[in-house]
């Protein structure tokens, strides 16, 4: 019979077993690693992310789609209009409108990095509209900036734009606005509950007598020029609580043949009752867009308007000039054809007030 030697057959273990050993070490030493198993310390979240998921992630947010930007991560702002030049394109810190309409975005200066077009329509989740489900956009403290204005008049929808009276850019801002087509508010400045925040220069303050107040709108309404169609409070929370003064005020829009739109900057509004006193249809704001300067909250916000569209026939939106024209002018940009396609109506806030 044959019979084994142990000592041959543990000699014969370990020597399999120093080998294996060896072999494990060498791929160690040279082998490849699969890409998914690298790491790197995201500059977006500052914390370390797979290659291929932050790679992904970060390479899918800087494309376009020749109307606007998708997806970019707030640390990269976006003013993408293809129709203006970014005033911060200069110097390599903005984005850059390129002859052919395409933006560039520079992350750390120098020349912009070219985004090239995507082959996909960005994807929105935005129902269907209910009816005539109609949505009013208006923009906020225009007569500060005119580049920053002019991102939000080449976006290619009805809107409106209020704008802030007595700044060195308010007449300009509001000749601006005009010859764009969108359509001309007064963004009237009104005291705040807290009296140490200045509205502004041409405000409605709390000492003032009704006939002031009547006499300083029209002036203010006058700088604007023509083709003004309403008026909306900037702050105000003190003055609008104020059923005398925020009557005076819907006095001064009825004489002058312009509606008033409430901000709502206070949920203790008296103006609703003031209207109803007069029997005078007023309009009122739904939703802040851009209370959070990140695209998707905005985008958020927005969704959170169409649902108030479906429920109620109509939703009106605010933004604000200068405090989000990094991202908002691009975004509705995009969301302007998908909302159409999907049958909202999308209209001038005068056009939702009953003649």
């Amino acid at each position: 019979m044959f019979q084994i030697d142990s000592r041959r057959l543990f000699f014969l273990a370990g020597t399999v077993a120093v080998l294996c050993i060896l072999l494990h070490f060498i791929n160690a030493l040279y082998g490849e690693k699969d890409a998914s198993d690298h790491v790197f310390d995201s500059v977006f979240a500052g914390e370390p992310q797979s290659f291929s998921s932050a790679v992904g992630e970060s390479a899918a947010g800087l494309v376009s789609d020749g109307t606007g930007l998708s997806g970019i991560p707030p640390a990269v702002p976006v003013s993408a209009v293809s129709s203006y030049s970014d005033p911060d394109a200069a110097n390599g810190t903005g984005v850059n409108a390129t002859a052919s309409g395409m933006p560039g975005v520079s992350l750390s200066g120098g020349a912009p990095i070219q985004i090239q077009p995507r082959d996909v329509t960005p994807s929105f989740a935005v129902p269907k509209a209910r009816g005539a489900a109609k949505l009013s956009f208006v923009i906020d403290d225009a007569g500060q900036n005119v580049e920053t204005l002019q991102r939000y008049l080449a976006v290619p929808m009805p809107l409106a734009v209020a704008v802030l009276p007595k700044l060195a850019l308010t007449k300009r801002s509001a000749a601006l606005v005009r010859a764009a087509g969108k359509e001309l508010m007064l963004h009237q400045p009104m005291q705040a509950e807290n009296l140490d925040l200045w509205a502004g220069p041409g405000a409605v303050t709390p000492g003032m007598g009704l006939g002031e107040i009547k006499a300083l709108i029209a002036e203010n309404l006058a700088e604007l020029g023509d083709g003004v169609r309403g008026l909306n409070n900037h702050e105000g929370s003190l003055i609008t609580e104020d059923e005398v003064r925020i009557g005076a005020v819907l006095d001064a829009a009825r004489e002058n043949g312009i509606f008033f739109m409430d901000s709502r900057t206070s949920s203790r509004t008296k103006a609703p009752e003031a209207a109803r006193i007069r029997r005078m249809q007023i309009l009122e704001r739904d939703i802040f867009i851009d209370n959070v300067l990140e695209r998707d909250a905005m985008l958020t916000q927005i969704y959170e308007g169409l649902e108030l569209a479906n429920l109620y026939g109509k939703a009106i939106m605010i933004g604000h000039v200068d405090k989000s024209a990094d991202i908002l002018p691009a975004l509705l940009t995009e969301l302007a054809p998908v909302l159409k396609a999907q049958g909202y109506q999308i209209v001038c806030p005068s056009q939702l007030v009953d003649r």
